[in-house]
């Protein structure tokens, strides 16, 4: 059982399925949530604490943030706090994978971001 909450597969409208529809999220909250994935410029990757990117969606009914399904298949493995959650038994390590029947995602944050029409890692200072 894990205790880090989780979408288990991407929603009708999540920014990483090449098929959702863009533009339903504005560009600067991209922006805000690029610091999620990846190592910065100074090659630091996102550290213990550092937000996760969040399916807009939540819990229905508890308020509760989930981890975004898609964000954690292409990006998840390059957040430390991620990592952390996988080795200390709070996230399976299924949750990083592409399950069977799962929508096309982008492989990356800067082409989830620039088809969404927000700035990619290399514009953003």
């Amino acid at each position: 059982m894990s205790d880090m909450p989780h979408r288990k597969y991407p929603c009708r409208e999540c920014p990483w399925q090449v098929t959702a529809e863009p533009g339903k999220f504005p560009a600067e909250r991209y922006e805000q949530l690029h610091s999620t994935c990846r190592p910065d410029a100074a090659g630091i990757p996102p550290l213990p604490g550092t937000p996760m990117f969040g399916c807009h969606a939540g819990s229905p009914g508890t308020g509760e943030d989930l981890a975004c399904a898609g964000w954690l298949a292409v990006e998840g493995h390059n957040h430390m706090g991620v990592r952390l959650a996988v080795m200390d038994g709070r996230l399976p390590m299924e949750a990083l994978d592409r399950g069977d029947n799962w929508p096309q995602l982008y492989e990356s944050y800067e082409a989830m971001a620039e088809a969404n029409g927000a700035a990619t890692r290399e514009d953003v200072p």
